[in-house]
């Protein structure tokens, strides 16, 4: 492991990005920040990656979020003189965030410890969730004065509203646990190795299936899920006509009657 506040390494079609500041429980400072985004960016454009899995360095956090002390240190005082403002825009501070929902791809969060506050919000821009049974979740930003970004938009989107209005409104932490049980996680693991192996084990089903295919869904799915059904079929229309002459839809039934493993164009 490498000093550099975020690793991006690649395993078959695969690749694995690492919040790497175990130090500070893997909080986001700027450049880190920059990195997530430069490593998305790269993930989304190399056809021979099919899914990422996004991890924590260290064993206590996948990560607390916004590095507060920077921030701080940063921060200036406001045109009033009664307070301190933060110079940061909060779009240019989530912009490794907003990578990472933006992503064309499959992104896995394979979670250990700490998720809170801007790390949480990564996890929920994350298509799948998988977390160890010590992890704990959050967005304590009200206790510092402060609003989440994302996570104030995208989490009464994913679990049940008076779910999400408790972790906001008290900015208390909710246990892995709870978490999987109102379906915010799909899958709890025992331990960090066990975290790793089902999360491979999902990024490897998913790299079963046909890369357009897959990215066609994801477009489909989360484009889709606030319209009507009849909307979200006329989104869908398009897709579905591209899948259908798609080089992988012959591929695909051809392995099957040939009993092989498709060979999947990109997408």
């Amino acid at each position: 492991m490498t000093d550099a506040p975020v690793v991006y390494e690649v395993e078959g079609h695969i690749c694995h990005i690492t919040f790497n500041r175990p130090h500070v429980l893997n909080a986001m400072n700027e450049q880190m920040r920059e990195d997530i985004g430069l490593a998305m960016e790269r993930f989304a454009l190399d056809d021979q990656l099919f899914v990422a899995i996004l991890h924590g360095s260290g064993d206590r956090a996948f990560s607390v979020g916004a590095d507060l002390k920077e921030m701080s240190t940063n921060a200036g005082v406001d045109t009033y003189g009664e307070g301190v403002a933060f110079p940061v825009p909060v779009a240019e501070s989530v912009r490794g965030i907003a990578s990472v929902g933006a992503c064309p791809k499959p992104v896995i969060a394979a979670i250990d410890g700490y998720c809170l506050a801007a790390g949480f919000e990564v996890a929920l821009q994350c298509d799948i969730r998988i977390a160890t049974e010590v992890s704990t979740f959050g967005l304590p930003e009200p206790r510092r004065g402060l609003l989440a970004d994302t996570g104030l938009h995208e989490l009464c989107r994913v679990i049940p509203l008076g779910e999400a209005l408790r972790l906001q409104l008290t900015g208390s932490p909710m246990s892995a646990t709870r978490a999987y049980a109102i379906g915010l996680l799909q899958e709890l693991a025992l331990s960090r190795d066990e975290l790793d192996e089902v999360a491979l084990s999902v990024a490897h089903e998913i790299c079963l299936c046909s890369p357009f295919a897959v990215q066609s869904i994801k477009r489909i799915v989360r484009g889709g899920r606030h319209l009507s059904i009849e909307d979200s079929r006329r989104l869908a229309q398009p897709y579905q006509q591209a899948a259908a002459v798609h080089g992988d839809a012959k591929e695909g039934t051809l392995a099957f009657a040939e009993k092989r493993d498709p060979r999947w164009r990109s997408a």
